[in-house]
């Protein structure tokens, strides 16, 4: 979701029970599904674990994996804070009393490896452009940097940070120790893109009508 700025900092929450659990993780884990990384070439040093994934990123009713049932419990609380956290915004309202309530359309747990990048990239289709992607550090130290923009951060464990992934972002591990982050992609049904009122003023947003800014065929320079 494109938004004024580069990182939108939520919260910080306790992730002390998911850091257990991904420390007892072993590698069969991390291998059972490689989807991620041999699609795109810019996540080739990463590992995923899909807990609410679909492969065709589609934009509604996701399918939950296995790893929802292990992990549910425990990302639950956190779940929990980024919906009441976007549902209560002033701005947010009138598309909930229209379209009904919100909705997690992607979780995964992502690894980067130890002395690697995920290099510069824009995520460019229509639900990765109309979804809040929040990252939460749960493996991580002081020599993992995210990029965003113009400006580069060291996530902390536990941060709750939405990223404009709207804008050429790229993450660097310079350390010794694999990096995890759970990722998540919240929806607001009927939040319209930036530019919607430029290039379709009225009408819901939708993957034909938003294509050409999707895929930045059309720059969009709303929020510049």
């Amino acid at each position: 979701m494109n938004f004024k700025g580069n990182f939108n900092h939520l919260a910080k929450v306790d992730v002390s029970h998911l850091i257990n659990m991904v420390n007892h993780l072993t590698e069969k884990h991390w291998s059972l599904d490689s989807t991620r990384q041999k699609r795109y070439e810019v996540h080739t040093h990463t590992q995923t674990i899909n807990i609410v994934f679909d492969e065709d990123f589609r934009h509604m009713n996701p399918s939950k994996h296995p790893a929802l049932d292990v992990f549910g419990p425990v990302i639950q609380p956190i779940m929990s804070f980024i919906a009441n956290h976007y549902e209560n915004l002033v701005e947010n309202k009138p598309y909930l009393e229209q379209y009904g309530q919100g909705y997690f359309i992607r979780i995964n747990l992502v690894k980067l490896l130890a002395h690697n990048n995920i290099a510069e990239h824009q995520d460019k289709n229509f639900s990765l452009a109309h979804s809040h992607r929040i990252h939460i550090p749960i493996v991580t130290n002081d020599k993992v940097f995210f990029n965003v923009g113009d400006e580069s951060i060291n996530m902390k464990v536990g941060e709750i940070i939405e990223i404009n992934n709207r804008r050429f972002h790229s993450v660097d591990n310079q350390s010794d120790e694999d990096r995890v982050h759970l990722i998540i992609d919240f929806v607001i049904p009927g939040e319209p893109c930036c530019c919607a009122e430029i290039h379709h003023p009225g009408v819901m947003c939708n993957p034909e009508l938003c294509m050409p800014t999707d895929r930045l065929v059309t720059p969009c320079h709303c929020l510049d």
